[in-house]
């Protein structure tokens, strides 16, 4: 997998661009090569998303205000079951992938700091419509530039969990280890 580029503050549109890229070459080579064994799909889908996405940044940002209040314990349990989440979705929606063909469509800096990538998937086939995909790349200098969110059709699925989680703590009393418990059930289930 190609090694994510450190940002540069004279640059970091181009380098948000870059990662994207390469992210989309790299999930194409894994579909290329799938065979369809979950085991092997799931190891490659955690390291594709563990090499261009910021998990740090999603486990804070999706528990909103209760990521401070929560115990270390907490935020560790958490870390998992919010990786192992996005990694099952991504595996369970594996073969909705193929047949699409990303295309760049612009690029817009928010700060010095957060660049969105805007592109399109489109259909080679035909069969569905396209789909407007914005990624939402952090590029600090010094550090790994990494997706820390997506938007699709201008839905932000960082967002999306967040008021998801936020519900569950706050229907129970505020408790952190009621989303973990809930996480882990749907897990499960």
């Amino acid at each position: 997998l190609w090694a994510p580029q450190s940002a540069r503050a004279d640059g970091h549109s181009l380098a948000a661009e870059a990662h994207v890229e390469a992210m989309i070459r790299s999930a194409k080579s894994l579909l290329a090569t799938d065979n369809g064994d979950s085991t092997v799909r799931a190891n490659q889908v955690a390291e594709l998303l563990d090499t261009y996405f910021d998990f740090a940044g999603i486990t804070r940002f999706s528990a909103g205000q209760y990521w401070r209040t929560a115990s270390a314990e907490e935020k560790q349990e958490y870390q998992l079951v919010i990786r192992e989440a996005i990694i099952g979705t991504v595996v369970r929606n594996f073969d909705q992938l193929k047949g699409l063909e990303y295309s760049h469509v612009a690029t817009i800096e928010k700060g010095n700091k957060l660049v969105l990538v805007m592109g399109r998937f489109s259909d080679t086939v035909g069969n569905r419509p396209s789909i407007l995909v914005n990624w939402r790349v952090i590029t600090m200098p010094g550090k790994p530039v990494k997706v820390l969110d997506i938007e699709i059709e201008n839905i932000s699925m960082l967002v999306t969990q967040k008021q998801e989680n936020i519900a569950i703590i706050r229907k129970n009393k505020g408790e952190f280890a009621a989303l973990i418990a809930a996480m882990r059930d749907k897990l499960a289930g």
